[in-house]
C-alpha cells in the first residue's frame, strides 16, 4: 500500500465538485494520518483504490455489501475511525476551500502548493521506509550504540528546515534556500545532495563514488549535479525494485 495518496488521483477527476470533495477529505484527514503515520504507522497502508474510496466519501451504511464497500471497511479498519468519521458529510463541498492561510474554488496555487506537499510528504517516507528496510543495523538502538541517532540526523539533513519528516508542521516555502534538492543554485542545494548521496551510500549495491564528499570545485559545478544523477538514477532503481512502484520524487515549488 501506499503511505499517502498519490498526486495523481486529484489531477484524474471529471468534475470540480468532485475535485472539491476529493480536497476536502484529504485536508480533513490530513493532521490526523500524519500524525498517526509519524508516531504510529499501522502495518499496513491503503491501495490506490482505497484511498480514491475514501476521498469519493460514499456512506457504506447506506450501501449492500459489495466489493467497495468492503474495500472500504478494510480502509476505515487502517486509516482509523476518527480519520473516516471526519470525513463523512463533506460530498456537499462548500463554496471556497481555505488551506494554508490559501482560498479559492480553488485556485491554482492552492492545487500547485497542495500536490507538492504530497510528492514531498511520499518522497520523504518512501526514503525514510527504504533507509530502514536495507540498513535496519543504523536504526537499531540502544544506551550505548548512538550510531541511530546520527543516522536519523543523516535523514532529516536532507530535508530543508528543522521539522525533519515532519514537514507538514512549517509553512509553505517563500525563499529559493527553503527547496533543498530542488534549489535551483547549486551553493543552496549543495548541502542537500551531499547528505543524500551520503545516506545512499551505506545501501547494498551503491555507486562506490557516492562514498566520497561531494563538492563545488571552483564554479564548476559538474561534479556535483554528475554525483546527484547518478544518486537519482541508483535511488529510483533501487526504490522500483523493492517497492515495486515508481517511487515519488521532489518537485519544484511554485512561487506566487
Amino acid at each position: 500500500g501506499y503511505c499517502f495518496l498519490k498526486p495523481a488521483l486529484f489531477v484524474n477527476v471529471s468534475t470540480l465538485e468532485r475535485k472539491k470533495t476529493y480536497l476536502l477529505n484529504w485536508l480533513s484527514a490530513h493532521p490526523l494520518w500524519i500524525n498517526q503515520v509519524d508516531i504510529c504507522p499501522p502495518s499496513k497502508f491503503p491501495s490506490p483504490q482505497m484511498w480514491r474510496d475514501f476521498l469519493n466519501t460514499i456512506d457504506i451504511d447506506l450501501l449492500p455489501l459489495t466489493r467497495t464497500v468492503l474495500t472500504k471497511l478494510v480502509m476505515q479498519d487502517i486509516l482509523g475511525e476518527a480519520i473516516i468519521n471526519s470525513a463523512q458529510g463533506l460530498a456537499g463541498a462548500p463554496q471556497e476551500i481555505t488551506w494554508q492561510g490559501m482560498q479559492g474554488n480553488p485556485p491554482l496555487q492552492f492545487m500547485w502548493s497542495l500536490l507538492w506537499e504530497l510528492y514531498e510528504l511520499n518522497f520523504h517516507y518512501e526514503l525514510y521506509a527504504l533507509d530502514w528496510a536495507l540498513v535496519p543495523n543504523r536504526w537499531t538502538a540502544s544506551d550505548s550504540n548512538e550510531e541511530w541517532l546520527t543516522h536519523q540526523s543523516l535523514l532529516y539533513d536532507i530535508f530543508p528546515g528543522t521539522c525533519g519528516l515532519v514537514m507538514w508542521l512549517e509553512s509553505l516555502p517563500c525563499h529559493l534556500h527553503e527547496l533543498g534538492l530542488c534549489a535551483t543554485d547549486v551553493l543552496t542545494s549543495l548541502p542537500y545532495i551531499s547528505k543524500f548521496c551520503q545516506l545512499l551510500s551505506v545501501w547494498p549495491g551503491a555507486p562506490a563514488c557516492l562514498q566520497s564528499p561531494v563538492e563545488l570545485k571552483g564554479r564548476d559545478d559538474t561534479e556535483v549535479y554528475k554525483a546527484f544523477s547518478l544518486a537519482c538514477h541508483f535511488y529510483v532503481q533501487t526504490a522500483f525494485d523493492f517497492l515495486g512502484w515508481q517511487p515519488s520524487l521532489p518537485h519544484i515549488f511554485q512561487f506566487v
